[in-house]
């Protein structure tokens, strides 16, 4: 009987006890989370090539302070599928990431697009079952990362093959090895937006060391030489998929712009913008004021689904006013066209441009000179006077007209006088001979 007692009372002290310690037990079992860091391209795949940027060089530059940092963390083990201008092919790294039986696959990329237009960070994850479930929890790790650092969120993001099955290579190989693996995309490397991010290799450094912290985060890391305890983190939450998460090709459902208010003297039309999208969010807009010929660059989608702003129109046009709108897939719904009449096609006429332009002209002539100079020329601000106070207007050209005629009838009183003179020496000595 005492036998059960102390029984019942383990296995109840057990129950009670056990829970405390369930947390870290991932941290601190036996067997160490491992990692494996994929520097992405390599060798003759050299990745996006932009000004003197190539994306081979640069994601092994991040890997490296990745790897660094990570090693810090107590109970990791980090593996680095290349560690030179290698290349290797998306079989072998998966390969080799299953052979270390690694936790997880990190696949570090910088991105470009087909147009040049798109800028923020993205990850690419498997749209299968615990794949995308652990995919997409520890893709947030890295999504709050770049947050911090101000780069626009483009978002956590799956593709198909024509074949139904992951697009993206190192992600179907690294799934058909039991291995979770994600594409980090940090930004793009051919926008302006993004380039402060990227433009020098302690920033590539920071990006590595970021990646480190994203991963400590997902998996409550601690270290003790930095200092820091990730173990109470807690992951986002993702529900196990019962189908495959495909991406979502259809454009916004709704885009309709209406006007708001029309300034014709400052050639600006304000509308408001309303759009959604039932299947993923708003992530751009563009407008156009000439009907759709030519568009903004792209700008970040605010917050809400409806909001306002302000298009200048250019010169030489009447409004024509058209809007672009994308989700998350980067598919397009245009609005409709607003059309404004009356608008004059330049914001001024030409004679007050040509006005502006020649008082322009004479500042510019005039800056520096005496006060008395400048009122002579009439710039610089002095003030009105009638012609009786002025006297007669005096124009350079002018003065240099009257100065070349004045010139001119001196040279030819010169001549005549010589000439008289020439003509009484003649006579002179004519008058000798006689003599």
């Amino acid at each position: 009987m005492k036998n059960k007692i102390y029984s019942f009372a383990l296995l109840f002290l057990l129950l009670i006890i056990l829970p405390f310690f369930a947390s870290p037990l991932r941290s601190c079992a036996a067997e160490p989370v491992v990692v494996v860091i994929d520097p992405g391209h390599g060798g003759t795949n050299l990745g996006a090539e932009y000004e003197e940027y190539t994306e081979k060089e640069i994601t092994l530059i991040v890997a490296n302070a990745m790897y660094e940092e990570l090693s810090k963390y107590d109970g990791v083990e980090v593996y680095m599928t290349r560690t030179g201008d290698e290349t290797i092919s998306l079989a072998d790294r998966a390969e080799f990431a299953a052979s270390v039986n690694a936790d997880v696959l990190i696949a570090l990329h910088f991105n470009m697009s087909e147009n040049h237009n798109l800028f923020g960070s993205e990850v690419w994850i498997s749209a299968f079952g615990e794949k995308y479930q652990e995919g997409y929890a520890i893709g947030e790790t890295f999504m709050e990362q770049f947050d911090e650092l101000g780069i626009y969120r483009r978002g956590i993001k799956t593709r198909l093959g024509d074949d139904g099955d992951d697009y993206y290579g190192i992600i179907r190989e690294a799934k058909a090895r039991d291995v979770t693996s994600i594409i980090v995309e940090h930004c793009h490397l051919d926008q302006e937006k993004d380039h402060e991010f990227y433009n020098s290799a302690e920033k590539l450094k920071n990006f590595g060391k970021m990646d480190a912290v994203a991963v400590a985060h997902y998996f409550g890391l601690s270290s003790r030489e930095l200092g820091t305890d990730y173990s109470d983190y807690e992951n986002v939450q993702v529900e196990f998929p019962v189908s495959v998460m495909a991406p979502d090709l259809s454009p916004p459902d709704i885009c309709y712009i209406e006007l708001v208010e029309a300034d014709k003297e400052d050639r600006t039309v304000k509308i408001r913008l309303s759009a959604e999208d039932s299947d993923s969010y708003l992530l751009y807009y563009s407008y156009s004021a000439d009907g759709g010929e030519t568009f903004s660059e792209l700008r970040e989608w605010p917050k809400g689904d409806t909001f306002s702003f302000t298009i200048p129109v250019p010169n030489g046009i009447s409004p024509n006013i058209v809007v672009n709108v994308y989700n998350k897939y980067d598919r397009i719904t245009t609005s409709n066209a607003l059309v404004i009449e009356g608008f004059p096609l330049v914001s001024r006429t030409e004679e007050d441009l040509t006005e502006t332009q020649s008082e322009t002209n004479t500042e510019a002539l005039t800056d520096g000179m005496p006060e008395s100079v400048q009122e002579a020329w009439g710039g610089n601000g002095a003030e009105e006077k009638t012609k009786e106070e002025k006297g007669p207007d005096l124009s350079f050209s002018t003065f240099l007209k009257i100065c070349g005629i004045c010139i001119g009838i001196l040279l030819l009183l010169l001549i005549i006088g010589y000439s008289y003179l020439e003509m009484k020496k003649r006579k002179n000595r004519k008058r000798r001979r006689r003599f």
